[in-house]
């Protein structure tokens, strides 16, 4: 009974923990702005409309859409901060206020609180609809988005003394007070909650779930759900004593089954609020630089973002990646994975690692009642005095002087001890046999083989033993001679045949061949090719049996290992970068045209893998030869790492172990690649120009003199740096997208004539989906002296000049110099005049030279009229000034005598 009890004891505790199939960690993207100006230490976090989020920062309001940090200066450190569709509104320690565009084209803070004296030390902050609720100790203060304007102001009454918090709650605003309760915020008043949580504990953070009317209510050590149908319940953990230990700092959902709690210093616990089930511990041990959390959101695809104080790091549930990288005991730079009857094991420079699964035991006493004394029958004592005495007599015994007492004896408890299940964990245990680099594994008639400098070895468990003591490169099983082939280091190719009783017998088959083959492969023929620098050897069997061994060259001498796959009916090799099929016919390899030159390739688990681009693709990803297993592993998600130097299968939903070159272990599964999926919109990030302030917008005006305008685009990705692609097309000048690049969300104009144009942008996600265009429609408008207005006062000017010029003539003899002189200029600037019209609204697209002797035939075509108009103007100005003069004669006396 005891035993089974223990056993029922052991079973409760043991379910309480993971099974053995360990599912790996939560896929981390760890981000660190890089400009000195930024302190890390956060205390909350938004995200707007387009995607962009927003930190409340000691040294300011941080911006971040994925690939560029702004840091938007404040007048001290901001505490909060909250968005309204795409506007942006903080609370600092001088007030609050909203982030517009400034004088210098860039993002800066506007007050919204100069005419709230009080409103200082701003502590909280949050949205709800159209209003902007703001509190600080003394003082709860209300804007409204629509208006602009404070429209309600309460202050702290003795009751409350002074707030410590804001939440919304079931679509209502409450705030807590110093003495932790809370008050409904009703209109212009306060008004007592209708919410209690037990204890009189502080509430700490408030979580709204989208779509639903559950809120996520945290206290230091305890979660509530709350439901306006429902009320108030508390949700059971079964880890209950982790948040005792830890502190709750802040929570939020991600989705109705799963909840992020930040802790104080046990990093981020991840449970299912429906049953209490801790999902996930991510901390120190799991990849997250630090287990204290400033804050947490949780963004539209998501994913969890935890500010600590050596930046931010987005955790990713949902993404098809979990990482293996970071349980004990592994070391070494990783070179190899292979997952074999549901254990892993990992190939590195250091040795052989197999992940296991370790309880933790520790020595508990505790106390027993002592077993009663079993008593035959026939010695079992009478309960009457009579025949007591009467079984003493029997037994010939002495009878007790007195009859027994009927009180028991108090029973003394007994101290053991037993063993009670503490805990259980993963670690990476190094398996003994291996010492030094393994470089591959393979499975071999049923059993799994490690190669590298210490030999091959045949792996049991945590045991291997020796097949095969010399360094060695490169083992393949061949099923055609059913053999082991085994490239060692010293130019050598061994084959070894498994045995009946377990023993590998060496064969000798390939002694000949005297040659570093860097990779082994079979083709649907049952012929064996070893890969050298020069070439291939084409090894035919027939029947098991080698019949003949013939040489095939590449095309030049390689400098890397080449590398071959068959499919179907051909034979590929890689070497220098270059895709070569064998030509049968030839006896040679014939370059291939239809793969470009990819810039990353390898072999490895059997199968090609290369990072390319085909005519057919938008941009490269890594692909294999095979375009079904290409389809079947959805392999454009591996888009997220550049830099990938091993994939193999594994028997975990038909996924792939991936390793990175920053030494990165993933198990990639793609019966999980869903839920990664909510996109965020294209849009006008910013516009900048030298002589003139641009507010991004859909239509704009810029003047030609602007000597450079650029357009900045943005779609948000928090996925993987820079994974999204972007072209660009100017309606207007050209008809035909630019090529897809990182970098084409950058538009750049140095110059453009006068007129109307549309300049529209794409964005390429990871998978391949292409946005609706972004555009903005852009007017370049001429300078201010070739516009018509201009033309009009100039027109104005010349008819001034033009009367002047007859006035003064008329007026005094003595002016007829100055007269003509005026007729003479005025006729030089109208034909400059007419010149400047005609060019400006007729537009070359020409050379320097061309436009000369544009501007010559159009002098030409002017001249005529500049003559006709300089003989008109001086023959005018000439009558102006005979008319006077022969009018003085006429009345002087020397005419009258």
């Amino acid at each position: 009974m005891k035993f089974l009890k223990g056993l029922v004891g052991f079973f409760l505790l043991a379910i309480c923990f993971p099974s053995n199939a360990q599912t790996g960690n939560y896929f981390l993207s760890h981000y660190t702005p890089s400009d000195e100006r930024i302190d890390y230490v956060t205390f909350d976090m938004a995200q707007d409309s387009n995607g962009v989020i927003y930190f409340a920062n000691k040294s300011g309001v941080l911006e971040f859409d994925g690939r560029n940090w702004s840091l938007i200066a404040t007048p001290g450190p901001v505490y909060t901060v909250a968005t309204h569709s795409s506007d942006v509104f903080v609370g600092c320690s001088s007030g609050y206020g909203k982030l517009v565009w400034g004088s210098e084209n860039t993002r800066t803070y506007l007050s919204l609180s100069q005419e709230q004296p009080g409103a200082r030390q701003i502590i909280s902050s949050l949205s709800v609809k159209d209003d902007l609720f703001f509190i600080n100790e003394q003082t709860r203060y209300v804007f409204s988005a629509t208006s602009g304007k404070t429209e309600s102001v309460i202050k702290a009454g003795p009751l409350q003394r002074s707030f410590t918090g804001l939440f919304e709650i079931g679509g209502n605003v409450y705030v807590e007070t110093e003495n932790s309760i809370l008050f409904r915020i009703d209109k212009n008043r306060l008004v007592a909650s209708d919410i209690a949580l037990p204890g009189n504990q502080d509430l700490l953070f408030s979580a709204s779930l989208s779509g639903t009317t559950n809120v996520l209510l945290g206290t230091s050590n305890k979660l509530f759900i709350f439901d306006a149908a429902s009320g108030l319940r508390q949700i059971h953990l079964k880890d209950s004593s982790f948040l005792e230990n830890n502190v709750a700092v802040a929570g939020t959902w991600v989705n109705e089954k799963l909840a992020a709690i930040g802790t104080l210093r046990g990093g981020v616990l991840f449970i299912n609020p429906q049953t209490g089930d801790t999902e996930e511990v991510t901390n120190y041990y799991t990849g997250l630089p630090d287990n204290e959390v400033y804050s947490i959101l949780c963004d539209r695809n998501l994913g969890v973002w935890v500010a600590h104080d050596y930046g931010f790091t987005r955790v990713a549930p949902y993404l098809p990646f979990r990482s293996y990288s970071h349980y004990p005991g592994l070391a070494g730079n990783l070179l190899c994975s292979y997952t074999f009857k549901g254990q892993l094991y990992v190939g590195t420079t250091l040795g052989l690692f197999t992940l296991i699964r370790e309880e933790v035991y520790k020595d508990e006493s505790y106390f027993v009642k002592p077993a009663k004394q079993s008593i035959k029958p026939e010695e079992e004592l009478p309960k009457t005095k009579r025949g007591l005495f009467s079984f003493f007599k029997k037994n010939k015994k002495t009878a007790p002087a007195s009859p027994p007492s009927s009180k028991k004896r108090p029973e003394i408890p007994q101290k053991s001890i037993r063993r009670v299940l503490k805990s259980v964990r993963y670690v990476f245990k190094n398996v003994e046999g291996i010492e030094g680099k393994v470089s591959e594994l393979i499975q071999a008639n049923g059993k799994l083989l490690a190669a590298g400098i210490s030999g091959v070895l045949e792996v049991d468990g945590a045991k291997a033993t020796s097949i095969l003591r010399e360094p060695v490169h490169f083992i393949f099983m061949s099923s055609a001679l059913n053999q082991l082939l085994i490239s060692t280091l010293n130019d050598e190719v061994k084959s070894f045949l498994a045995e009946a009783k377990g023993n590998w017998r060496e064969t000798h088959l390939l002694d000949t061949l005297h040659e570093y083959a860097s990779y082994m492969f079979e083709d649907k023929y049952q012929n064996i090719w070893l890969c050298t620098r020069n070439g291939a050897y084409k090894i035919e069997t027939v029947d098991g049996q080698i019949t003949e061994t013939v040489t095939v060259p590449l095309p030049a001498i390689s400098v890397d290992e080449p590398v071959g796959v068959a499919y179907g009916n051909d034979v590929y090799v890689a070497a220098s970068g270059v895709f070569n099929r064998y030509d049968g016919q030839q006896n040679k390899f014939v370059q291939l045209d239809t793969f470009p030159g990819p810039k990353k390739y390898f072999a490895s688990a059997g199968y090609f893998w290369f990072y390319g681009k085909t005519s057919k693709d938008k941009h490269g990803q890594w692909r294999t030869v095979d375009p079904k297993m290409e389809k079947a592993l959805k392999l454009e998600w591996l888009g997220l790492f550049k830099n990938i130097r091993y994939l193999a299968p594994s028997e975990q939903d038909g996924g792939l172990w991936v390793i990175t070159a920053a030494n990165e272990l993933y198990h990639f599964s793609t019966s999980k690649v869903a839920l990664e999926t909510g996109g965020y919109p294209l849009f006008l990030r910013e516009v900048r120009a030298q002589q003139s302030k641009i507010v991004p917008a859909r239509s704009l005006k810029v003047s030609q003199l602007e000597s450079t305008v650029t357009f900045d685009f943005i779609q948000p990705d928090y996925m993987g740096m820079k994974a999204i692609e972007y072209r660009y097309r100017i309606s207007g000048l050209s008809k035909e997208w630019s090529d897809w690049s990182i970098d084409n969300n950058i538009v750049n104009f140095s110059y453009l004539p006068t007129g109307e144009y549309r300049v529209e942008v794409q964005a390429l996600d990871l998978m391949g989906k292409v946005s609706e265009p972004a555009y903005v429609d852009l007017k370049v408008e001429p300078p201010y002296w070739k516009q018509s207005w201009f033309f009009a006062a100039e027109f104005i000017f010349f008819s001034f000049l033009v009367f002047f010029s007859f006035r003064l003539g008329s007026a005094n003899y003595k002016y007829r110099y100055l007269s003509r002189l005026l007729s003479m200029l005025t006729v030089i600037m109208l034909i400059q005049f007419i010149q400047t019209v005609v060019s400006s609204q007729i537009t070359f697209k020409s050379s320097p030279v061309t436009d000369f002797f544009i501007q010559v035939f159009i002098a030409l075509l002017v001249l005529p009229i500049e003559g006709y108009l300089r003989k008109f103007m001086l023959r005018s100005a000439d009558r102006q000034m005979e008319t006077p003069r022969l009018w003085d004669e006429k009345k002087s006396p020397q005419f009258d005598g």
